[in-house]
């Protein structure tokens, strides 16, 4: 099947993405001397996922639109920064791996860690002031934040970061949100994506907590065991117990009403 003129553009794009992230993760490299283990882990990841999320992103290209329906004929600063987020995601795991022993790769993390939640606030943030907001956008815009929370949480669960009981529940509540998203749009013919308050403050409560959990991974000092983080890692808990019920209760009618039909 031919791409239009739009795909066309939207593929430039993210493979021009992923060639960046792939320069940037050689200079890295060079830099820092990353082992061959890092080396080849990010190149055979950054294949995998630059063709993975095309192949999505092509699965549902009906969803290439502006709200209203019509067809889209430019990318968009919103989705470009959500495009920029979602390439950026080998990099940011496999330097996430290093840092644990690589002290002097502390601030690189940071750095990209940081960028990816700026960019997060920034997409939204210029979709819905300037009336920028399209259904592609909302596919990528989820999606990256989901993925990217859920590479984080196993990364900083199975380093002995998170407590077990909150590794437990985020794990549940993103891998019911994946999964039930999952099903909605694989049986929609036009998917409806729209998300809920709830939904959108637990993950705010996670972005903040991992911002919290990636200094005590880092080994910076001052945090690891403190009441200030309990107490944060306690509410984030809260949140996710609440929202998983708020999501089964969002499921469950869109299942009963027809997955294209609003709540």
């Amino acid at each position: 099947m031919s791409l239009s003129g739009f795909e066309r553009r939207l593929a430039t794009t993210w493979f021009a993405f992923g060639l960046f992230q792939t320069a940037l993760f050689a200079l890295l490299s060079w830099l820092y001397h990353f082992s061959s283990f890092g080396n080849i882990l990010f190149f055979s990841l950054v294949c995998v996922w630059q063709l993975g999320i095309w192949i999505v992103l092509f699965r549902f290209r009906s969803l290439f639109t502006e709200l209203d329906g019509r067809p889209l004929q430019k990318i968009g600063l919103p989705n470009v920064l959500t495009l920029i987020r979602l390439s950026s995601l080998p990099s940011m795991t496999v330097i996430f791996l290093m840092a644990r022993n690589r002290p002097d790769l502390a601030w690189p993390l940071v750095i990209f860690v940081s960028l990816a939640f700026l960019t997060d606030l920034a997409d939204g943030f210029l979709a819905r002031t300037f009336h920028m907001g399209t259904r592609l956008g909302q596919l990528i815009d989820s999606s990256s934040d989901y993925m990217i929370l859920f590479a984080l949480t196993l990364i900083l669960g199975f380093s002995g970061v998170l407590p077990l009981w909150l590794l437990t529940l985020i794990l549940v509540r993103l891998i019911f949100q994946i999964s039930g998203s999952a099903v909605l749009l694989a049986r929609a013919k036009k998917p409806l994506l729209e998300t809920t308050w709830l939904g959108k403050a637990s993950l705010f409560g996670l972005m903040v907590l991992y911002a919290l959990e990636i200094l005590v991974f880092l080994r910076w000092h001052g945090l690891a065991g403190s009441l200030f983080l309990r107490s944060i890692e306690y509410f984030t808990g809260a949140l996710m117990l609440v929202s998983l019920f708020d999501k089964a209760a969002f499921f469950y009618h869109r299942f009963k009403n027809g997955p294209d039909s609003p709540t």
